[in-house]
């Protein structure tokens, strides 16, 4: 028994010209988002010269200064995507009502549905590959360029005494008032550090310090510091310690600075990495015997992590909102050119990354960060589908 299927002509040539009109429309829509990409990861990488500058003074090798401007652009692309793929969306269909391509194509039997739907595909495709990006790619190149600092931080203690966050965190100061060279020498050096035995400062003048390979090494260096106080007595015993010449070990030195310092945040952490810290602070929350400042810190602490999971998700989804709020004000049915539809696009998408960055700020307030997330993609996506509803029906 042989079975015949019929296809109608007229509907083989329809579909022909679907996958003809949608892959003219893909091609022109990812022409410019690869363009803009570009463009935007070119100019934000100018924003990190000074950190891109500041990791070429610790001596890095040439291969790691590259490594590390490499590592920059996962961390930036995520919140570059979604702008591109606005700017994209927008210039694409803006020119496709100008040029009354839009119009043909609706003439023609094509709805506003179908010719958005390739586009709008494309844009929930990339919005995954952009949650890949930042919960991914991002996490790990910014823990490698992190560890790596950290790396050449450790090698040379004069980088360690020039790094004013680092001094800040352990309390301590430094500061050369003569002629220094950062990771080099400095001259009339003066380091001040608290001491661990007592509520007193350990205070350390130096004519010169320098650091080879090995040791890190002073000239004409006085030592001033307390020693523990007796039982009964009310004053403290003072120490000054005039050496000619001292030599440290570097890993001895920089052993004081390094000890817990470095802490993983969550945005060095994958996805996977950052579900099992929050079972973790999960699992501490129920001990009954916790404190309650304790208590109160894990909580804080499970809200940025619960937020964090939050922010991927927007910035992920910020691609499809943003392609379809260029699609929604970038179609114009009208005789006459306007640009307000453009202001309205500026507005939302300031709005938006106003609202991002607030939450960032706020990420221990986990329902007004959930809220700065979430609303403006309601509201993007919202505004866009009304307005396309209009122009499906012939309104202005």
């Amino acid at each position: 028994m042989h079975f015949y299927f019929h296809i109608n002509p007229s509907l083989r040539r329809k579909s022909k010209a679907m996958l003809l009109i949608w892959r003219y429309l893909l091609l022109q829509y990812f022409q410019v988002l690869s363009l803009s990409t570009v463009a935007f990861v070119a100019i934000l990488l100018t924003t990190r010269f000074d950190e891109i500058a500041h990791f070429a003074a610790l001596g890095a090798a040439g291969s790691h200064i590259i490594w590390f401007i490499v590592s920059q652009i996962p961390y930036i692309l995520p919140i570059v995507i979604p702008i591109s793929s606005l700017i994209a969306s927008l210039l694409l269909i803006q020119r496709l009502s100008q040029t009354h391509e839009l119009t043909a194509l609706r003439a023609s039997g094509w709805a506003i549905r179908d010719i958005l739907y390739p586009i709008l595909i494309a844009a929930a495709f990339i919005a995954l590959l952009n949650f890949y990006i930042v919960s991914e790619l991002a996490t790990n190149s910014h823990l490698q360029a992190s560890l790596l600092k950290k790396e050449l931080r450790s090698i040379n203690p004069l980088l360690l005494l020039n790094n004013k966050h680092l001094m800040r965190v352990k309390g301590a100061y430094f500061h050369a008032m003569g002629n220094s060279r950062v990771g080099e020498f400095a001259k009339n050096a003066l380091f001040a550090m608290p001491s661990k035995q007592n509520n007193r400062i350990q205070l350390m003048i130096a004519k010169s310090l320098h650091a080879d390979s090995v040791l890190f090494i002073g000239n004409s260096v006085t030592n001033m510091t307390t020693l523990p106080v007796e039982n009964g007595e009310s004053f403290d015993h003072f120490v000054v310690e005039n050496l000619e010449k001292t030599m440290t070990p570097i890993q001895d030195f920089s052993l004081i600075f390094q000890r817990n310092v470095f802490s993983l945040s969550n945005d060095h952490l994958k996805l996977s990495l950052l579900i099992y810290r929050m079972k973790e602070q999960a699992l501490h929350l129920r001990q009954p015997d916790l404190l309650r400042e304790e208590m109160k810190q894990l909580q804080k602490q499970q809200n940025r992590s619960y937020a964090e999971i939050i922010r991927r998700f927007s910035l992920a989804i910020a691609v499809f909102s943003f392609t379809l709020m260029g699609c929604a004000f970038g179609m114009n049915i009208s005789r006459h050119r306007s640009n307000k539809g453009v202001v309205f696009v500026i507005a939302l998408a300031v709005f938006y990354l106003i609202s991002y960055f607030t939450a960032k700020g706020i990420e221990h307030h986990l329902f007004s960060a959930t809220l700065l997330y979430l609303i403006p993609h309601l509201l993007i996506l919202g505004i866009s589908s009304f307005i396309l509803y209009r122009v499906s029906r012939g309104i202005e």
